[in-house]
This record gives C-alpha cells, sequence and structure tokens, in this order.
C-alpha cells in the first residue's frame, strides 16, 4: 500500500483513458514535464514520458523495453518452445504413422491386386487408404483431447500463476482448428501411402512376384529425421537439466539462500530485537540498513568526470558485508561509527569499476546528484541482483548511522533458513505482540529460477521422452519391413553358413547408418537451438557443450539397440525353411 501523498518510492501510474483517440493528446500534456525535470536535474535528462498500453505489458516488462514494476510473464521463449516442440511432436507423429501404414499394407497385397483386377481405379484406393489414416487421426484426437485435460492439470501445478481451463467447444475458431488440425494429419501421414501401395502392378502382386519396396529412399529419409527431431528434444532435455544444476550453484555474490529481511521501526525496536535473535545459535550475523539486497534499493545517476552510469545504490550499517557475505576484493569496509564515512565514503561493485574504466578504483570521486561528492574506499566481487535472468548492474553501497536503519538483515546458513525464520517470527510475537510479523526469506527471490528451471526440465524430459519413443516406434517398422523384404535372403544366408552376427550386421547397418546421419544433424541442431533458447530466457545460463551432446546421443543409440536388438536376433536365429519355403 502506498498513501496518495507518499513519493518515496517509484511506483507505477495508471491511467485510464476512455477514448483511444486521445492518448496522442494526452502525451503532448505530459511533455512539459520533461522540460521541468530536465531544468531541475542537470544528472537526470529525460527524452520524453511515454504512455504504454495495458495489454503486453508484463511481457514487455520481462524484455525490459519498459519498466512497469508489474508482474513479469513467464518467459515467452518457453511457452513458444513448447509450442514448437509440439508441431515437431505432431510432425513426427505423422511421420511414425506413415512408415506404420507402409508396413501393415505388406499383409494387404492380395486385396489391392483383387480389387484393381476387379476394376477399382486407383483414385478409390488412394481415397479409401487417406480415409482409413484420417480415421486413425482422428480416433488418436479424441484420445488426445482426453489426455489434454489430464496434461493441463499438471501444467497448471507446474506454473503457478498461469493457470489453463479447457474450453474446447466455446471457440469456433477452436473447432475450426481441430478440423484443420484433423485434415492436415490424415493428408499428412496417409498420402504418401495411398499414392505408393495404389501404383502397384495387380499381376505381380497375385503371382507373388511383388518386391515390397518399403523401406525405399523415402521411408529412411522420414526415420532421419524422425530421430534428428528426438535429438533436438533430448539434447533439449539434457541441456536444461545441467542447466538447472548449475545456475543452482551459481555464485550471485552474496548470501542468497541465507538471509532473512524484517523491516523494523525505530532504532530502539532494532536493538531489542538485535539482542533477542543474536542468542540464537543458529544465526550468524546480523545488521540494519535502510535498503539492501532485494530489499528495496534505488536506481539513480551518478557521475565521474564526463561519464555518466545509472547504478543500484543501496545504504546499509555496520557489519552488512559480513552478514550479507559480500567479498571485499579491494580496499576495506565502512569503519564503525566514522561521520567521514557515513559523509563521503562509498563502497563500489567490480562492475561499476569497469564500466567507468578503472583500474585502481580506491580513492576516486563520484557526483551523485549533482552535488553531493563521494569516493570510493572499498570494492567487492560483482553482485546478481537481478538474478540470473538479466545482465548484473553496478551496485554503489552508502553508509548510514544507527538511527536511519529500517530494516534488519539476519544471516545464516541455507539449511537453516525454516528454523531461523521461526525463531525471528516467535521473538518478533513476544517483542511486538501487536504487529504482524513480516520476515522475508532470500532465497524466495530466487525460487523464480529454481521453479523455471524444475518445469523446463519436466517440460522437455517429457517431450524428449515422447519424441524418442515415437522414433523408436518408426525404427521398429522400418525394421520390419527391411525383414519383409530381405525374408528370402536371409534364409538363403543362414543355409549358405552365415552366422547370427553376420546377418544382424546386414540387417542393421542401413539403420546405423540413418543414427549416424541423425546424430549429426540433430546434434548440430539441437546445439544451436537449445542454445538460442536458453539465451532469450536468461543472461547467465550453462550452454550445451560436448558431455550434453555425446550423453544424448549415447542415449538415442542405446534406446535404439534395444528396440531393434530382440526382432533382430530372433530373424538372426529362425528357421531358415520358414523363409524359403513355397507358401
Amino acid at each position: 500500500y502506498v498513501a496518495e501523498d507518499d513519493w518515496k518510492s517509484v511506483v507505477t501510474l495508471f491511467v485510464q483513458i476512455d477514448d483511444a483517440s486521445r492518448v496522442a493528446k494526452v502525451h503532448e500534456q505530459l511533455l512539459p514535464l520533461v522540460e521541468r525535470n530536465n531544468e531541475a536535474r542537470e544528472d537526470f535528462k529525460l527524452k520524453d514520458l511515454l504512455l504504454e498500453q495495458l495489454p503486453g505489458m508484463a511481457i514487455r516488462d520481462r524484455l525490459e523495453s519498459t519498466q512497469a514494476w508489474t508482474f513479469v510473464a513467464p518467459p515467452q521463449s518457453a511457452v513458444l518452445g513448447s509450442a514448437v516442440m509440439g508441431v515437431l511432436m505432431l510432425l513426427l507423429a505423422c511421420v511414425n504413422l506413415t512408415n506404420s501404414s507402409i508396413a501393415i499394407s505388406s499383409r494387404r497385397l492380395r486385396e489391392i491386386g483383387i480389387r484393381k483386377v476387379m476394376g477399382s481405379p486407383r483414385q478409390h484406393l488412394i481415397i479409401q487408404f487417406i480415409g482409413e489414416t484420417t480415421i486413425v487421426c482422428l480416433i488418436a484426437l479424441v484420445v488426445g483431447l482426453g489426455f489434454a485435460d489430464l496434461l493441463i492439470g499438471g501444467w497448471n501445478y507446474l506454473w503457478e500463476y498461469m493457470q489453463l481451463k479447457p474450453h474446447y467447444f466455446d471457440s469456433w475458431a477452436f473447432i475450426a482448428f481441430l478440423v484443420g488440425l484433423l485434415a492436415f494429419s490424415g493428408i499428412a501421414a496417409g498420402s504418401y501411402p495411398a499414392l505408393y501401395i495404389s501404383k502397384f502392378e495387380p499381376v505381380k502382386i497375385l503371382k507373388g512376384k511383388m518386391q515390397f519396396g518399403g523401406a525405399s529412399f523415402f521411408t529412411r529419409a522420414l526415420l532421419t529425421f524422425q530421430f534428428a527431431i528426438s535429438l533436438i528434444a533430448v539434447v533439449s532435455a539434457i541441456a536444461f537439466y545441467q542447466n538447472a544444476v548449475y545456475q543452482r550453484s551459481f555464485d550471485l555474490g552474496f548470501n542468497a539462500r541465507g538471509g532473512i529481511v524484517v523491516d523494523i521501526g525505530k532504532r530502539g525496536e532494532f536493538d531489542t530485537y538485535r539482542t533477542a535473535i543474536e542468542a540464537d545459535p543458529h544465526v550468524l550475523s546480523v545488521a540494519g540498513s535502510r535498503h539492501g539486497i532485494f530489499s528495496g534499493g534505488m536506481r539513480e545517476p551518478i557521475r565521474h568526470a564526463a561519464s555518466q552510469l545509472e547504478v543500484d545504490i543501496i545504504e546499509v550499517g555496520d557489519r552488512y558485508l559480513e552478514t550479507m557475505n559480500l567479498s571485499l576484493v579491494a580496499g576495506r569496509d565502512f569503519a564503525k561509527d566514522s561521520q567521514t564515512d557515513l559523509k563521503e565514503s562509498v563502497i563500489i561493485s567490480q562492475k561499476l569499476a569497469d564500466q567507468f574504466g578503472w583500474k585502481d578504483a580506491i580513492g576516486k570521486e563520484i557526483v551523485w546528484r549533482d552535488s553531493i561528492r563521494l569516493f570510493v574506499v572499498g570494492m567487492i566481487k560483482n553482485v546478481y541482483t537481478q538474478g540470473l535472468w538479466l545482465e548484473m548492474e553496478p551496485m554503489m553501497i552508502r553508509y548510514i548511522a544507527p538511527e536511519d536503519y529500517t530494516q534488519l538483515t539476519a544471516s545464516t546458513t541455507a539449511a537453516d533458513v525454516p528454523i531461523v525464520n521461526q525463531v525471528m517470527k516467535s521473538r518478533w510475537n513476544e517483542l511486538f505482540p501487536n504487529r504482524l510479523y513480516n520476515g522475508n526469506m532470500m532465497v524466495n527471490h530466487l525460487h523464480e529460477v529454481d521453479g523455471v528451471n524444475k518445469n523446463l526440465v519436466y517440460m522437455y524430459g517429457f517431450l524428449g521422452m515422447v519424441a524418442l519413443l515415437l522414433s523408436l516406434t518408426g525404427l521398429f517398422s522400418l525394421l520390419s519391413l527391411n525383414i519383409i523384404r530381405r525374408f528370402k535372403e536371409i534364409g538363403v544366408r543362414k543355409v549358405l553358413g552365415a552366422s547370427v552376427v553376420n546377418i544382424a550386421r546386414i540387417i542393421n547397418f542401413e539403420f546405423f547408418v540413418i543414427l549416424l546421419i541423425a546424430s549429426v544433424v540433430g546434434s548440430f541442431l539441437g546445439y544451436n537451438i537449445t542454445n538460442l533458447l536458453m539465451s532469450t530466457i536468461w543472461k547467465y545460463y550453462q550452454p550445451v557443450n560436448l558431455t550434453t551432446v555425446f550423453a544424448s546421443v549415447s542415449l538415442l543409440f542405446a534406446m535404439a539397440l534395444a528396440t531393434v536388438g530382440q526382432k533382430v536376433f530372433s530373424i538372426a536365429t529362425m528357421n531358415p525353411v520358414k523363409s524359403l519355403k513355397e507358401e
């Protein structure tokens, strides 16, 4: 809650304009404010004041094209990435159904031959096969809508602030989408089998001389495409898992998972409360501040010579650096009760020194708010106050007296945060029974990062598993086609003394080549697509590396071997009489 006359904090001003044509006029009325500000603040020049439309503001806030101070939207790349993967899953399913249809059609050759002899035109056969495929797609669509209800529940569980509700038949546009999806799937999956099978010559079919060439270049290309897409999904899943581990252990430059901040009143309350909680052995350190990391702060311009920067500014008291585990890399901490430090000393981050181009920052002068001259007495490691989403900002720390404290910060280990928070709440209720405890665990600010990482691992892990299963089904279908085509050849080779290993090599060689090509293509695309996706979500992340690619390819080959191994072994060890006897 912000009082109507309280201008101490930056807030968002919402204006309702009933007539959209008046937006430009309202903007013109704001322009004189720019001139007044620039006359009063030489160090804070404004170029313009903009009116931001409310629709889409959360997305623009996340992208930092506006500072709306609204609750930002989920990463759009994660949402769009899931949609793209959904389209790829649909293509995988269509390719899989195409290969399966060709394999199943080998049992219907006599039916096709008899129908063609009886005068059935090719167009009828094409319509029949596409119709049968469309019926399969229709059944899959109905079943898929049922599964969608379950998956939407899982999605809502993952994304707490984005709850989806299925209203499948409330929108004609969605119904039209389903009809279009059904038509596309039926035609995409059924066209090639219908065109390919309907061209067979009936005489060859009925004489038994039809060489069923299902494992053609086209079907091999489809299988390669399937495995390449699967590998992209697997690479993404493993990469997001590695990134989650990396980001959870990322050094943010301060005790991000062990700090607790409480808003307090006057100094007497601070001293009393500090004494009460310091008695607990789990509390490692306590410090005061006006605003600190993850608890307020300002963003204002500073100047050195002709250079100007906007920096994050926090104002802290004694032992704050120790409490927050801010590491000095040069200079010193503030001296307790030092009037000089209160008046003119600051500690800066390495990023600030780098942006000003300082090799030795100690003693450098900074001008703040046009006339306040400050001098650098210390420099700390960089602090990632934006988490890992955005570029870290330069930071300046000022020293304040105890009477200016409005916050108390306590530190502990990450494991003891719940214990210390409960202790602080208990002491608060004892000392200030008429006020609600307002403790804020800093780790809560990292929950979004942890949550997004966890959700992405679940999402892409699930998509990778589905893609891999679809591709393995396609592999099994094409293997069946290959065995059908070479059934008698395998029998002849066994009669001539070919070993199980030789026959397995003959059957599997082309699939090994397919997997090899798919691994190269899928690894290249997975590497680049996943890195591109991550770069649009985070500024600091663990990119895809050779370990990611090697683990993904190894998993792909292992699953493929497990899929074809049993069938190849059974064919390689069968009695050759089965394949050589006359039907």
